[in-house]
């Protein structure tokens, strides 16, 4: 007998209530008839993962926010792929594109204006800035590692010292290291001109985000003509083509560079974005409004390809036991 999930959502569970983006999901599948499951643990994970590639399971739309805590997520998401289903994110392209190092090449051979940024490799031997590289990075270094998460690793107002990019390099001395500017958003009518852009199936939700509280607000369309802030979604749209990602979200600062306005993504791809709502998380959280979008939109695309399929079935409970 094949079985069929819809919709797995794949997060480690804590005992308490569901995050409200996850409740929103539910009720968008059952109400498109589909069937949704919450993977919470490593141990349900394998029991999927051995399903699939028995040939008793199939997946369509798997949506990866695993943690550590699942110890063979990417196998995971791999067999999805490989039984037909699709995962936010594909992990074959999260195992390419989570480089920042290569992302930041891969949008810079498009055309997208970045960053100005020096690229340090595990190999490159620790040494002060040159003149030159101080002069094009400017007085404030940022330093990242390539594939570092979140704020890990990352070093603001580095020194450009040979001692200080080696410090910088301790946190994992086998990755890629960018040196970047600073980059110093413009003001928006006492705002930071700084922005997270959420892309979901190409439907972009653009927010003000600021850089130190967190606080996150959905901008208005009245607001992206007001400001000509259109180029926000022309860039989304170009790093989901270049990355093949499908759920994502990006920071881009708007700031003057060479006497002209430029916007500039910041942080180009992050896979797991940050889920908990206002509700939930207060002014830092995803605006309601995104998340439930969002969730229509996860749902909508799976319930379409689900059409496509030739039978569904509802998976019983015993699976998990």
């Amino acid at each position: 007998m094949l079985h069929h999930f819809h919709i797995v959502f794949a997060r480690r569970g804590d005992g308490g209530p569901a995050p409200r983006f996850v409740t929103m999901l539910e009720r968008e599948a059952h109400e498109r008839g589909m069937t949704f499951v919450h993977c919470q643990n490593h141990e349900q994970a394998e029991t999927l993962r051995w399903e699939l590639y028995r040939g008793h399971l199939h997946i369509d739309c798997l949506i990866d926010y695993m943690g550590r805590s699942f110890r063979n997520d990417y196998e995971l998401g791999c067999a999805v792929k490989d039984t037909g289903g699709i995962v936010l994110d594909d992990p074959d392209r999260v195992k390419i594109y989570g480089d920042k190092a290569i992302i930041h090449q891969e949008l810079e051979h498009v055309g997208l204006a970045m960053p100005r940024t020096l690229l340090w490799q595990p190999g490159d031997p620790n040494r002060d800035l040159t003149p030159e590289e101080q002069a094009y990075l400017g007085p404030r270094i940022v330093c990242k590692p390539a594939r570092g998460s979140g704020s890990g690793g990352v070093v603001l107002g580095m020194a450009p010292t040979a001692a200080a990019l080696a410090d910088a390099r301790d946190y994992d001395d086998e990755d890629t290291y960018l040196l970047q500017e600073f980059v110093e958003p413009i003001d928006l009518e006492g705002r930071p001109a700084w922005f997270r852009v959420y892309n979901c199936f190409g439907t972009i939700f653009p927010c003000f985000w600021n850089p130190e509280s967190h606080a996150t607000e959905l901008v208005t369309p009245e607001q992206i003509t007001r400001y000509g802030l259109y180029e926000l979604e022309r860039i989304s749209q170009k790093i989901a083509l270049v990355s093949g990602y499908t759920w994502f979200s990006t920071e881009i600062a708007l700031t003057w560079r060479s006497g002209r306005l430029a916007f500039l993504p910041i942080d180009y791809l992050n896979n797991k974005c940050f889920m908990l709502t206002h509700e939930e998380f207060g002014p830092s959280g995803m605006p309601t409004q995104v998340a439930a979008a969002v969730a229509q939109e996860i749902a909508e695309q799976t319930f379409r390809r689900a059409r496509r399929m030739r039978a569904a079935h509802t998976v019983p409970a015993s699976l998990f036991v």
